[in-house]
Order: structure tokens, then C-alpha cells, then sequence
């Protein structure tokens, strides 16, 4: 594949990291994988009624290390109120 997208669902598998490899395998070297919520983090955790956990996978400094471990580099962190988009490319 030339590129994945992926809107909401990453916070919502059992394991992330297989699901990063999972399709780091089956992206083309220098594909793109773009993360996208229509909500930002702290809208998000708001929203259930929970604080912003600093161990939050979609926190800058918790993705940048994940994706880098599963074959992907992060280009791109957007983590705004009205969204969340990570943009990153497929390594390799």
C-alpha cells in the first residue's frame, strides 16, 4: 500500500504496537500513515471524564519513540483542540 488512514482507531485496539508493524509491513517504503481524531487529546479526555495521561500513546513524546520501533518516522504532530492528526512515513 502507498498509505494508511487511520481515524480514531488506534486508541481503541488491544495492542498498538502490533497494529504500527502490522502495517508498517504492508505499507510501501516511503508510504504515509496519517493518524487523524476530529477531537484533540485534552477534548477527548474531557470528554470521558478522565485526566490527560501523560503514558497517552498519541502524546508527541510516547508516539515519536513507537512509530520509530515499528518502521515508521514521524513527520507531523498536530495536537489541536478541534483535532489530532500525526502525519509519518513509512522507513526502509
Amino acid at each position: 500500500m502507498d498509505g494508511i488512514f487511520s481515524a480514531g482507531l488506534i486508541d481503541h485496539v488491544p495492542d498498538p504496537m502490533t497494529v504500527l508493524r502490522e502495517w508498517a509491513r504492508v505499507t510501501a517504503p516511503g508510504g504515509v500513515l496519517l493518524l487523524f481524531h476530529r477531537s484533540g487529546r485534552t477534548e477527548r479526555a474531557a470528554r470521558h471524564g478522565r485526566p490527560l495521561h501523560r503514558d497517552d500513546l498519541l502524546a508527541e513524546e510516547n508516539l515519536h519513540p513507537a512509530l520509530h520501533a515499528t518502521g515508521w518516522h514521524l513527520l507531523r504532530h498536530e495536537d489541536a483542540a478541534h483535532h489530532f492528526l500525526a502525519r509519518a512515513v513509512r522507513v526502509g
